[in-house]
């Protein structure tokens, strides 16, 4: 085999272990919807995960999709039966039915106590197993909306719960920033009514002190509106998360 026989061999032979690794990769990350929300036998769950738990559990969408899916699977019963409604039963109540025993000759040819009847449609073959067929899609429509809710509140758990985190944090240092400036403040109204420093310095100091009183209240609103909005998807207060 020559140089370049060669080189075509192996260049086919990467291509090919390139597509295998490829394809095995794209099945390896196919979603486990299953595992989207940690089921309640799962004791050792993370924080997050018990808030993203308790979201799909008390987030009324939920129940509504679940609904959806108990009433596609009927529509699925009834398009299997559907063939029933091409039968008929139906019973007479007259004189020669009620009394037996009556002399009616052959009356009872023409007054019977009950007819079935049935037909058949020329669509009967088609139409039932193409309904029943569609129900089962949209069986499987309201299975992927669940799914789709799983991965959407999930996300918007999460992300409340990172702004919750941020805020949380954004209050802390600037909580500890206005202790600051305020035993400064303290300090320098002392050294004020001493004489040591000037009107201005002092001015000055306590224009910085309002300034971050001011950014301190901000970030107390801004921290409390995040915990507002995590605990509504959750459900409960963040202090009763088990």
């Amino acid at each position: 085999m020559n140089r370049v026989a060669y080189i075509k061999v192996l260049t086919i032979k990467m291509s090919a272990l390139l597509l295998l690794l490829f394809s095995a990769n794209l099945r390896a990350q196919n979603v486990d919807y299953n595992t989207i929300i940690l089921p309640e036998s799962v004791k050792e769950a993370s924080f997050e995960e018990r808030l993203v738990r308790l979201a799909w559990k008390n987030n009324p969408t939920t129940r509504v999709l679940n609904n959806e899916v108990e009433i596609a699977q009927i529509e699925v019963k009834q398009a299997r039966w559907s063939w029933l409604d091409d039968f008929r039963v139906q019973g007479n109540l007259n004189e020669f039915t009620l009394n037996e025993s009556a002399d009616v000759g052959n009356r009872a040819q023409f007054f019977p106590k009950y007819n079935i009847t049935g037909q058949v449609r020329l669509s009967f073959f088609v139409d039932v197993p193409l309904e029943t067929k569609k129900k089962k899609q949209e069986v499987a429509i309201a299975y992927a909306n669940i799914d789709q809710q799983k991965l959407a509140l999930r996300a918007e758990v999460l992300r409340r719960y990172e702004t919750y985190l941020m805020n949380r944090e954004a209050l802390l240092v600037q909580t500890e920033l206005v202790e600051d400036l305020y035993a400064s403040l303290s300090l320098s109204e002392q050294q004020f009514e001493n004489g040591e420093i000037k009107l201005g310095e002092f001015n000055a100091i306590q224009d910085r002190y309002n300034t971050q009183k001011l950014r301190q209240i901000n970030a107390q609103g801004q921290f409390n509106i995040s915990k507002i909005e995590l605990e509504q998807l959750i459900g409960v207060k963040l202090e009763n998360v088990l």
